[in-house]
């Protein structure tokens, strides 16, 4: 099985230009499967034009949630258009229109092989020991001038209650686990928009990079795929750097797109290609 991954696309951002491009990659690869990892795009219309135009050079379009797929404005969360709303029915909806299958609703098999995914969430696990940031702050999502807009845009509720990230965190993760549970595959491809290993962590002497380290992922889920022999591969996204690292078993893939703003110079055709990275299963 032909299997291309990329992520964090952002086509909202990025524009058609680099969807064209994409989808001009991808039809050159001619993967069996195409797995993008999160972060498609906030807008509905331009998530789902974005995933019919993929889905017609992809023979299998697999995809899991980013945490922008989820954002949504405090007054429509009050309204009852939360994250979890945007995640369970909009994203799910959207995908079944374009011929796409969302693995955070349920996971897939494909030629023998079983597909999971989440979107994950991040619970403070990755923060870096040695900033003098206190508590308070990484539950705010603010410090020293930085403003973590997840903490602004995506609204977690449950029974009215709003959830902090730790627990949004637990409830994806326990999904997850109940998709792996479930699968009766021999070998299984995981992917997660959140990072579930310390590897593919980006460190850099940087006090407010280190205070965003904090939103990178959950080790949690890292110690969940570990857990399960089947799991040989991870494909994330999120953090906009690409890595692909050998944790044991498991090889671990994050290939994002990013925005155009971080392509240094390169073309739109460029930063695609870098973008794809294909891999035989």
């Amino acid at each position: 099985m032909r299997l291309a991954v990329t992520s964090d696309i952002h086509i909202d951002k990025n524009g058609d230009v680099a969807l064209t491009a994409l989808a001009e990659r991808v039809s050159a690869l001619r993967p069996d499967v195409l797995l993008v990892s999160g972060d498609i795009a906030t807008s509905p219309a331009i998530y789902l034009q974005t995933l019919l135009t993929l889905k017609s050079v992809a023979p299998e379009l697999l995809l899991v949630a980013g945490n922008h797929d989820v954002w949504t404005t405090p007054d429509a969360a009050l309204r009852g258009l939360d994250s979890f709303v945007r995640l369970e029915k909009i994203l799910p909806a959207l995908a079944r229109e374009a011929g796409a299958r969302l693995l955070d609703e349920a996971p897939v098999e494909i030629g023998g092989i079983g597909f999971v995914g989440s979107l994950g969430w991040y619970d403070l696990s990755t923060r870096e020991r040695l900033l003098d940031v206190p508590d308070s702050a990484y539950h705010a999502g603010e410090w020293g001038g930085l403003r973590w807009m997840d903490h602004h845009y995506a609204n977690w509720y449950q029974e009215g209650h709003r959830l902090d990230c730790v627990a949004v965190a637990g409830l994806l993760r326990a999904r997850l686990a109940q998709h792996l549970a479930g699968m009766t595959t021999r070998r299984i491809v995981a992917a997660t928009h959140m990072l579930a290993f310390s590897e593919q962590i980006h460190r850099k002497p940087h006090p407010g990079w280190s205070f965003v380290n904090a939103f990178m992922g959950s080790y949690a889920l890292g110690e969940l795929l570990r857990a399960d022999p089947r799991v040989a591969l991870h494909i994330a996204g999120h953090t906009h750097l690409p890595s692909d690292v050998r944790i044991g078993r498991l090889r671990a893939v994050v290939s994002p797109l990013g925005y155009k703003g971080e392509w240094a110079g390169a073309t739109v055709e460029q930063a695609v290609r870098r973008a794809v990275t294909l891999i035989e299963l």
